[in-house]
C-alpha cells in the first residue's frame, strides 16, 4: 500500500468504528443508522452535486451506481439488525472481521489480484480472530446456545440461528466483501465523492420500505426532531469513512485496502469497552487482537 493509502485508511477505520458506536448506544439502531445515512448526503451535497455536474458518470458509472445503492441498502439493513440484538464489541469485530477476510479472496477471483505469502499468512489471522471472538457470543438475542457455550456455533454451524445478532453480523460481513470487490471497479468510472453521495441518497430511500414496517411515521419525525445533531454528527463519520476508502481503492488494490481499514474493529472493541462498558470477555479481546495483527500482516505485504 502507498503511504497515502495508509492515512486515508486509517482515519477512515477510526471514523468507521465511531459511528458503529453511536448506532449502537442508540435505542432504536435502524432508525439512527437511516437518519446519519440521510444526513450525510446532505451535508455533502454542495460539494457531490458541484462534481457531478462538472463531470457526471458514463452509463457504466450509473450502473455501478445503481448496483452499490442496491448493495448498501442490504448492508446497513443487515447492520441495524445485528445491533438491535447483539452487542458493539460481538457485532463489529464478526461483520468486519468476516468481510476483511472474505474480500482478499474477491480480490484474487473476481478481480485478479495477487496475495503474497505474507498476505495469506494475515489473512488465516484475521479468521482466526474472527472465530474466537465469534465464541463470546452469549445468545445475546435471548436464544440457547449450544453447549460448551459460544464455541459450539463453530463445532455446530446451525446453532447460529440461536443468535440473532451473530446472524445478521454473518449476512453483513458477507455483504462488506461484495461491495468492496463491486467498488473498486466502481470508482474507476465514477468520482469517489459523486459515488458515495449517489449511494448514499438512494441508500436512504431504499432502505425506508424494509425499515418502515417496524417504525411509524412519528417514528421518524421524532428521531429527526430528537436526535438531529446526532445524526448530523454520524452521518459526516459515516460519508467521510468509506469516501476515503473509495479514494484508497484508486491508489492500492482492494485486497489490502479492504483488510486494512479493518484495523476500525481493534478501535469498535476499545470504544465498547471504555465508553459503552461492554463486558469485553478475553475472547473478544485475545480475537480483536489477532484480527488487527492479521490487518497489519496485510498491510505490509508486498
Amino acid at each position: 500500500m502507498t503511504g497515502l493509502a495508509v492515512v486515508l485508511v486509517l482515519v477512515s477505520a477510526l471514523a468507521h468504528a465511531s459511528w458503529n458506536l453511536i448506532v449502537r448506544r442508540s435505542d432504536r439502531p435502524e432508525l439512527t443508522n437511516w437518519l446519519m445515512l440521510s444526513s450525510g448526503a446532505l451535508l455533502a451535497s454542495p460539494i457531490a452535486i458541484f462534481v457531478l455536474l462538472a463531470d457526471p458518470p458514463d452509463l457504466t458509472g450509473w450502473l455501478f451506481i445503481a448496483g452499490t445503492t442496491a448493495l448498501h441498502i442490504g448492508y446497513f439493513f443487515t447492520l441495524g439488525r445485528a445491533y438491535r440484538y447483539g452487542d458493539l464489541s460481538l457485532v463489529y469485530p464478526i461483520a468486519r472481521g468476516l468481510g476483511l477476510a472474505l474480500i482478499p479472496i474477491a480480490g484474487v477471483f473476481v478481480l485478479a489480484e495477487s496475495v503474497s505469502v505474507s498476505g495469506g499468512l494475515g489473512i488465516a489471522v484475521i479468521f482466526v480472530g474472527v472465530v474466537v471472538v465469534g465464541s463470546s457470543t452469549r445468545g445475546s438475542s435471548g436464544g440457547e446456545v449450544p453447549t460448551g457455550g459460544g464455541r459450539g456455533i463453530w463445532r455446530q454451524p446451525r446453532s447460529l440461528l440461536a443468535d440473532r445478532g451473530v446472524v445478521f453480523a454473518v449476512l453483513t460481513g458477507i455483504l462488506i466483501a461484495t461491495y468492496s470487490a463491486f467498488d473498486k471497479r466502481g470508482v474507476d468510472h465514477v468520482e469517489p465523492i459523486v459515488y458515495m453521495f449517489m449511494m448514499t441518497v438512494g441508500g436512504s430511500l431504499g432502505i425506508l420500505p424494509l425499515i418502515g414496517r417496524n417504525y411509524t411515521r412519528h417514528d421518524f419525525a421524532g428521531e429527526i426532531r430528537n436526535h438531529w445533531k446526532v445524526g448530523l454528527a454520524g452521518g459526516a463519520l459515516q460519508f467521510t469513512a468509506y469516501t476515503l476508502v473509495l479514494s484508497a481503492f484508486r491508489l492500492s488494490p482492494v485486497s489490502y485496502v479492504g483488510p486494512f481499514r479493518e484495523l476500525g474493529i481493534v478501535f469498535g472493541v476499545v470504544m465498547a469497552w471504555l465508553i459503552l462498558k461492554e463486558s469485553v470477555t478475553l475472547n473478544r479481546a485475545i480475537g480483536a487482537a489477532a484480527i488487527g495483527s492479521g490487518a497489519i500482516l496485510v498491510a505490509i505485504a508486498p
